[in-house]
């Protein structure tokens, strides 16, 4: 039996639009900046330790810094977790989605001429905020900016779907992770089409289903408010009576 969705953040349609932003990013970086992953840090590691036993310090050193972005990301999503800071940012998901789009908008400005490295690094842990505040689609983890997780899981459940016909809930959770690799892989075309057009402006493009992000999840937390203040006023009526 499906398990109700309680949040919009947990939906597919969230996962499928920061889906394919993620994947256009990846894409935006490799192919127009220094040929790094933006969101890909399997492929950096690897990238970086080729390079660095070829001796191509350099390049080896530009792959090191979306690594190193990463983690200050992630460490910086845990610290907005805190009891302490959730005080001042209370909806981390909407604060990940709000600072995307802020920087990607600026940086649509980037002069194309500029070393790339600001902008890797931006990118990078902006998606390490992202991939911690999403971390699941209904009841199942996943990744809202790489794809070999999604995949795997996509392999996994499709299998059952063919061979064990009495799993029902098979066949939903292929459609769902088909639906958020292949949304990946539309951003990542997407990006690569961009980048070679309008080099930086090209940023511009995934700033949209951020904000349909963002706007879906503001929505839901003014309903939630205005639901929570219903139920909170029979409360106060019998208080007073």
């Amino acid at each position: 039996m499906r398990e109700p969705v309680d949040s919009i953040r947990d939906s597919l349609p969230m996962a499928a639009l920061l889906a394919a932003v993620g994947g256009f990013l990846d894409s935006f970086t490799y192919f127009g900046h220094g040929r790094v992953f933006a969101n890909a840090m399997s492929g950096n590691v690897v990238l970086l330790g080729a390079y660095a036993a070829a001796g191509n310090w350099p390049q080896s050193f530009r792959h090191l810094i979306p690594i190193a972005a990463f983690l200050l990301g992630v460490a910086t999503a845990q610290l907005l977790c805190l009891p302490g800071v959730r005080r001042f940012v209370t909806d981390l998901s909407l604060a990940a989605v709000a600072a995307e789009i802020a920087f990607l908008v600026a940086a649509g400005w980037y002069p194309a001429a500029s070393p790339d490295f600001p902008l890797v690094l931006g990118i990078s842990f902006l998606a390490a905020m992202q991939s911690s505040s999403f971390t699941r689609v209904h009841q199942w983890s996943y990744s809202s900016t790489m794809t070999t997780g999604n995949l795997r899981h996509f392999g996994e459940t499709a299998f059952r779907a063919l061979f064990q016909p009495q799993d029902p809930e098979a066949m939903h959770q292929t459609r769902v992770f088909g639906a958020i690799c292949l949304t990946f892989l539309a951003g990542a075309t997407a990006g690569g089409l961009c980048v070679t057009r309008i080099h930086n402006r090209a940023l511009w493009v995934p700033s949209v289903p951020l904000f349909i992000a963002g706007l879906l999840l503001l929505v839901e937390r003014r309903h939630a408010v205005a639901g929570h203040h219903l139920t909170s006023m029979p409360k106060k009526s019998a208080h007073m009576s």
